[in-house]
């Protein structure tokens, strides 16, 4: 009986591996061919202390624009921002219907199955890169 409790307990603690869902870490969606901008969704990694992100960059395109997303008067509106307040112990997420970061003018297509780092460059943290998986929209 203590066998089956232990192996029960260490089931349990193992979950949170098994439950790694690739929404919680950051993530991209393919692009069409023609399309030469791209987004980039998901978690922020943790940081140490209240943060701001100041700038984003990747090889795959020639720059990135951390963006809003917001409505005014019934419609929607995307907007660049400068920087992007990042809080210790807050759910630090993108969203397409929020803060988000925008991969402007691709070199090439993103593809299901790319992988592609990303820089964010925080005004405390330094920068920190990061692997951007690319996920087809059925995994969301």
């Amino acid at each position: 009986m203590l066998r089956l409790w232990l192996v029960l307990l260490m089931l349990c603690l193992s979950f949170p591996a098994w439950a790694k869902d690739v929404r919680e870490n950051l993530y991209s969606y393919p692009t069409a061919k023609t399309i030469k901008i791209g987004a980039v969704f998901g978690v922020l990694p943790n940081v140490q202390a209240d943060d701001v992100l100041l700038s984003v960059s990747s090889p795959v395109c020639g720059h990135v624009e951390i963006h809003t997303m917001f409505e005014d008067d019934g419609i929607f509106k995307m907007r660049k921002i400068d920087k992007l307040p990042v809080k210790i112990g807050q759910d630090n997420r993108l969203e397409p219907s929020g803060y988000h970061l925008m991969l402007m003018d691709l070199k090439s297509p993103l593809e299901v199955g790319q992988d592609f780092p990303i820089t964010l460059t925080f005004q405390k943290a330094g920068d920190k890169t990061t692997i951007v998986p690319v996920i087809s929209r059925s995994q969301k």
